[in-house]
């Protein structure tokens, strides 16, 4: 093998290398930003759960109820 095909598969690899780790890198954000929105979509989901239990009167009464009653047991203590 001549010296400037082995220079010339040296050069190669090393660009191959660097290619593969640019591809890690942008999985890796990816992998980062798919993690993220299925956070947010589990947050959102409560929320939306939250929002219609609070909709609710009988159910926004009772939780004032409970914070009331809370309020009340700490002011006599």
């Amino acid at each position: 093998m001549s010296a400037t095909r082995a220079q010339y598969i040296a050069r190669r690899q090393e660009l191959l290398e660097l290619e593969a780790e640019v591809q890690r890198a942008a999985l890796a954000a990816t992998f980062a930003r798919w993690e993220q929105r299925r956070a947010l979509g589990w947050a959102a989901g409560v929320g939306r759960t939250l929002f219609r239990v609070l909709a609710n009167p009988r159910v926004r009464w009772v939780l004032l109820a409970t914070v009331l009653r809370g309020l009340k047991r700490k002011k006599k203590s």
